[in-house]
């Protein structure tokens, strides 16, 4: 039987290098692609997880490399590449973190939530430094983006069909 989720992988990958490749040089424009090839990034992550879970019959769509683990581990299976995909996202400086700090921030309307002022006028507010700050998003770093999420899936890929 064949993975359902292979061809949306491949599709978004596809999506987001066509969005790249579009010439629009107005600033407005251009930050929309570039929040749309974010978002087709993440779509092709996201499927990929649910490509490895199907692979490993886990009946389940996981939303982050830690879930896809712990569902692997419930079921008595391992799965390196969540392994993998976790010590990327550890690391702040790795392409995987920088593009869910980007994903996350497309969702993030305000730097500063309600009740998080400090409640007297000398007091400096308490800023969370633990999550990755978004990248500033421009061409090469979502090319870039773009060529290790597709370099990561061919090679995970191939790993498993030597299993």
């Amino acid at each position: 039987m064949s993975n359902p989720y292979t061809g949306i992988v491949a599709s978004s990958l596809r999506k987001a290098a066509l969005l790249l490749e579009t010439e629009n040089a107005a600033p407005l424009a251009r930050t929309a692609l570039y929040e749309a090839v974010v978002l087709q990034l993440w779509r092709a992550y996201r499927a990929f997880l649910a490509e490895l879970a199907f692979q490993l019959q886990l009946m389940t769509e996981p939303e982050s490399a830690q879930t896809l683990a712990e569902c692997a581990q419930a079921a008595g299976k391992t799965c390196s590449q969540a392994v993998e995909l976790q010590e990327l996202l550890a690391n702040r400086n790795s392409w995987l973190a920088q593009m869910q700090a980007a994903w996350r921030q497309l969702w993030h309307f305000s730097q500063e939530k309600c009740g998080d002022r400090p409640q007297g006028d000398n007091l400096i507010p308490v800023q969370d430094i633990s999550a990755s700050a978004a990248p500033v998003l421009n061409d090469s770093l979502l090319w870039e983006w773009h060529g290790a999420l597709g370099e990561l899936v061919q090679r995970q890929r191939a790993q498993a069909e030597e299993w």
